[in-house]
């Protein structure tokens, strides 16, 4: 654990679940009101966690201001298991209401065309299938801290001291991709959207998803 301008520097841990999804929420689904927002967050964070081997957070004085996490070829994800049962049982209770239900059911779709899109990448075997990283996400209030670009930074110095080839990842353009490409990231493929994303109109918007990757 190192500390630098006052900011912490560590693992996720289990009693940052909540903080974290909160923060997921409130960067990635705004269009959702409180309970619902909760409720797909959480399952959403739940669900990256469960393929998770590596992880860093960045909090300063009990907040967490950005998350990282990795899923690498060939690992198991340590608290997998956990993770998963939780994903379940949170999308068991979040279905016995029919409003949350459906947040749910949106975000989640979402997450799904995004992974399918994933196997057909991967099934070409390329050196971008070595990891993944399953989640990116800093605080609006940290934004000119640098600490995606520092998290980002840590993820790739795990890969190359664990000898990955490469890594991949999934986006679409509700987030800033121009962040990926200044990171020296390609795109590999790209497909336009079937599944409802809040605040787009299918019958006139093209919305994407995307796979970029990049060489170690």
């Amino acid at each position: 654990m190192t500390q630098t301008e006052k900011l912490t520097w560590r693992a996720f841990a289990p009693e940052d679940f909540e903080r974290a999804a909160a923060l997921l929420g409130r960067t990635w689904l705004p269009e959702f009101d409180g309970a619902a927002q909760r409720a797909a967050s959480q399952i959403e964070l739940a669900h990256y966690l469960s393929q998770a081997t590596w992880s860093l957070v960045a909090e300063r004085a009990g907040e967490i201001l950005g998350v990282v996490l990795l899923a690498e070829r060939g690992q198991e994800a340590p608290e997998g298991a956990g993770w998963t049962e939780l994903e379940t049982r949170l999308t068991r209770a979040a279905e016995k209401d029919p409003q949350l239900a459906e947040a749910v059911r949106t975000e989640m779709d979402g997450v799904r065309e995004e992974a399918e899109l994933e196997r057909e990448y991967a099934a070409g075997d390329p050196a971008g299938v070595d990891a993944a990283v399953k989640l990116l996400i800093v605080s609006p209030d940290a934004k000119r801290l640098g600490i995606g670009g520092r998290l980002f930074s840590a993820a790739l110095d795990h890969l190359r001291e664990s000898g990955a080839a490469g890594y991949h990842l999934l986006t679409d353009d509700s987030c800033d991709v121009g962040f990926y490409e200044h990171k020296g990231l390609t795109q590999a493929m790209r497909r336009r959207s079937g599944a409802y994303w809040p605040g787009v109109d299918p019958e006139r918007d093209e919305f994407y998803v995307y796979v970029y990757d990049q060489l170690l």
